[in-house]
């Protein structure tokens, strides 16, 4: 086995705490919504990254339980429904308290519903924009309480689907919570600057667990709208993450940042 080429050139000496964008040592934060596949892999990668991780679900429904005491592995854990803002902000003051401090929160809102507007009734467009657009701005509120003052500045994140920022026949519902959420953290950076706490969204493309896919998809209709060719995975959308929960990462706020495949850049 032949070795690997050798650089010709040495690497620069780089000082001491300017490679920080992969380094969450001593930062602590809360993942709403672990129980889903894409928390799963944020919390993992922040961990890794050397993050203290506290955890909460989207609702309290019986079958996110399990997966959300998974999540936790032994670390705090609140199960939440986050539609009621009284309850949310009970949860992120408990688990804050049992960081001992917070620096970093992660949301990701996944009420899904696919149907023409005209077949869409009006509890179930609220049930979708409560499910999406409440939920965030209810896990903001009351982590912009938690984090001012903060110093190292705090960070807010959101995951979306490419429902935020891509129209999709028949999504008219998910695709308005969703993008109401890129409202919300364009204005929030805006409020939030002045405490140094940043606001930023992450938009994924098709993942292979992607909810809004239905059981009977077409795989090879939907891929051939992906520049890259396949679906996307959720550990794929975690280093963002935890990029974007680090101190490196202090001066970008109000951005929505596309991992996607080339998906969303696609006319």
């Amino acid at each position: 086995m032949s070795a690997p080429p050798r650089n010709p050139l040495a690497p620069p000496t780089v000082a001491d705490g300017r490679l920080l964008g992969f380094d969450l040592t001593g930062r602590r934060a809360i993942v709403y919504g672990a129980e889903t596949t894409l928390g799963g892999a944020i919390i993992d990668a922040f961990r890794e990254a050397g993050a203290t991780v506290g955890v909460t679900s989207t609702s309290t429904d019986g079958a996110v339980l399990f997966a959300l005491k998974k999540a936790a592995a032994g670390g705090p854990a609140e199960a939440t429904d986050l539609r009621n803002a009284t309850n949310v902000q009970v949860s992120t003051r408990k688990l804050a308290k049992a960081l001992g401090s917070l620096d970093v929160g992660v949301v990701i809102p996944e009420a899904v519903a696919v149907a023409p507007i005209g077949r869409t009734a009006s509890a179930d467009y609220g049930a979708i924009i409560a499910g999406n657009l409440t939920v965030t701005y209810n896990v903001f509120r009351s982590l912009a309480k938690e984090l001012a003052g903060k110093r190292p500045a705090g960070r807010l994140i959101v995951v979306l689907s490419p429902h935020a920022v891509r129209g999709v026949a028949g999504a008219s519902a998910y695709a308005a919570g969703q993008a109401g959420v890129l409202g919300l953290v364009r204005s929030l950076s805006q409020e939030l600057a002045p405490q140094g706490t940043t606001v930023n969204a992450i938009v994924t493309g098709w993942l292979d667990d992607s909810p809004a896919n239905s059981p009977d998809r077409d795989d090879d209709t939907l891929e051939r709208h992906i520049p890259l060719g396949r679906f996307g995975r959720p550990d794929e959308i975690a280093p963002l993450a935890v990029y974007l929960a680090s101190a490196a990462s202090g001066f970008l706020t109000g951005q929505a940042f596309y991992v996607d495949g080339g998906l969303l850049n696609r006319s």
